[in-house]
């Protein structure tokens, strides 16, 4: 089995990112995934996710500056890994280069039924919404957020609509 260094030596110059992360980062960066749209998708564990974002944006070559997009999954059903870290939920950061005109995705998997994750508000101010957005849907705590609150359902919304487990994603009324 080749190593996530191997890997990203041997797939050409794009992901020079993916090999600079995994030299600095050893075992807190876990996996490569292979993905459609080509762009470098790394796992990270939720203990070095912080360093890691906070290395790509101030010190990687190039920098990955912006916070394109946050975003979260629900894992629990999922069955076919294809060698990804088990997971009940991901938290998905989608960062961008403007110097190389180019994207990362760095995923965190959380277990649990009320999984948490520290906040990057103050690595990107528009974390802020992103985080509470992925609260409001999915029910993942942000700890450190300065203002976690419902941004999209009213205030007397009962649950987190895009669980596996809420019922309004029922397929069958009874």
């Amino acid at each position: 089995m080749t190593t996530l260094l191997e890997r990203a030596a041997s797939s050409g110059p794009a992901p020079t990112i993916v090999g600079e992360l995994a030299a600095r980062f050893g075992g807190g960066v876990h996996a490569l995934q292979p993905t459609a749209d080509g762009i470098p998708t790394l796992w990270s564990d939720v203990e070095h996710f912080r360093a890691l974002l906070r290395y790509a944006k101030h010190d990687a070559k190039p920098r990955f500056r912006m916070l394109l997009d946050l975003t979260a999954i629900d894992e629990r059903l999922r069955t076919h890994r294809d060698g990804q870290p088990a997971a009940d939920f991901t938290v998905v950061y989608h960062l961008m280069s403007f110097e190389a005109n180019a994207d990362l995705r760095i995923k965190v998997p959380l277990q649990g039924e009320t999984p948490s994750i520290p906040t990057i508000t103050d690595l990107w101010l528009n974390a802020n919404w992103y985080e509470r957005e992925v609260w409001d849907l999915f029910g993942i705590e942000f700890a450190g957020h300065p203002n976690l609150r419902r941004i999209l359902l009213p205030p007397t919304w009962v649950g987190h609509p895009l669980r596996k487990d809420h019922p309004a994603r029922r397929t069958e009324m009874g």
